[in-house]
């Protein structure tokens, strides 16, 4: 009995490593093409170049591949606070451009080209006196056209799943009612995990 038990498991491991062994390996070009969605949301720091502040975002995106190295990309970012006595009160983004992908097996670095809108709120630095009150203490909430330069990579430990990072660079101005017109430019970066599927069947 015991002999027999033995010999049905010797039998049912190699079927399984045999199994294992001819399974295709999982490569880049099995995800890495036209018809790939990958998303993810991260809290993104940013680093204001006018002033030097520390800004904290929470952001998102998603990206759609159009063909095997060109996709679609759109992410947004809800200001979340600032660190230091910075000037801004509130500096909500959105983005929406295209990527170009270099892949290499599992490793995919990109650039992308983004214009967006940044909704902003700035406060008014000025303390004003008796004789000369402030009218403002902040600005107004306004819509300031925006664009972003990025690069980063993303690389796919499973299927369904990848690792990312990316960095990019912010142009954009506010204009404020006490004749201010504040520099928004910024490098923000973003990490960690993402989702990914691919919408289209790969074709044999």
């Amino acid at each position: 009995m015991v002999i027999r038990a033995s010999l049905l498991l010797m039998l049912l491991t190699t079927v399984a490593f045999g199994q294992k062994k001819n399974r295709p390996e999982l490569t880049g070009e099995d995800i890495i093409r036209k018809g790939l969605v990958r998303a993810q949301m991260t809290l993104s720091p940013g680093w204001t170049i006018a002033d030097g502040n520390t800004n904290l975002y929470l952001q998102g995106d998603m990206e759609y591949m159009l063909q095997d190295k060109v996709s679609l990309k759109g992410d947004i970012s809800y200001f979340i606070d600032t660190q230091g006595k910075g000037y801004l009160k509130h500096n909500h983004s959105l983005f929406f451009g295209m990527q170009y992908h270099f892949p290499y097996k599992r490793f995919d670095p990109y650039i992308g080209l983004h214009p967006g809108l940044s909704l902003v709120q700035a406060k008014n630095p000025n303390q004003g006196t008796q004789e000369v009150p402030v009218e403002y203490s902040v600005s107004n909430f306004k819509a300031s056209p925006a664009i972003s330069v990025a690069t980063g990579f993303n690389f796919y430990v499973w299927r369904y799943i990848h690792f990312m990072a990316n960095l990019k660079y912010i142009h954009a101005k506010h204009p404020t009612e006490w004749g201010t017109n504040y520099a928004l430019d910024e490098f923000r970066v973003s990490f960690g995990l993402g989702w990914n599927v691919n919408m289209i069947r790969r074709k044999k």
